[in-house]
């Protein structure tokens, strides 16, 4: 038996893109909803994390501010490696501190020009 396949039209394919951009942009505005903004999360986290290496070293730890964002995508992808099944929220996820984080770093870089 032989399986045909078909490679995706362009258009299919831009299809594919609009209907990931849409459902990533909802996904973000509803963790913004439920959790607050990301920036002001990574901001805080970041202190936090500062704060605490500081005391535990006793000198001054500085904490770049796109650290929240890095651990939280390897926590999601520990999470991927751990699990025998595919779990969609997590590869979402994934997706969505991926997105966040671009943003963030983005926004930095605009913030000091």
């Amino acid at each position: 038996m032989f399986l045909l396949t078909f490679a995706k039209t362009d258009k299919e394919i831009m299809s594919d893109n609009v209907k990931f951009i849409n459902e990533l942009e909802r996904l973000l505005n509803q963790k913004q909803n439920d959790y607050g903004h990301f920036d002001n999360t990574s901001f805080v986290m970041a202190g936090i994390l500062e704060k605490y290496l500081s005391v535990y070293n006793n000198k001054e730890v500085k904490v770049p501010l796109k650290f929240f964002g890095i651990f939280m995508i390897f926590l999601k992808l520990w999470r991927v490696m751990q699990s025998e099944n595919y779990k969609k929220d997590s590869f979402d996820d994934i997706n969505g501190y991926a997105e966040l984080l671009r943003r963030l770093v983005i926004n930095d870089e605009n913030s000091k020009k």
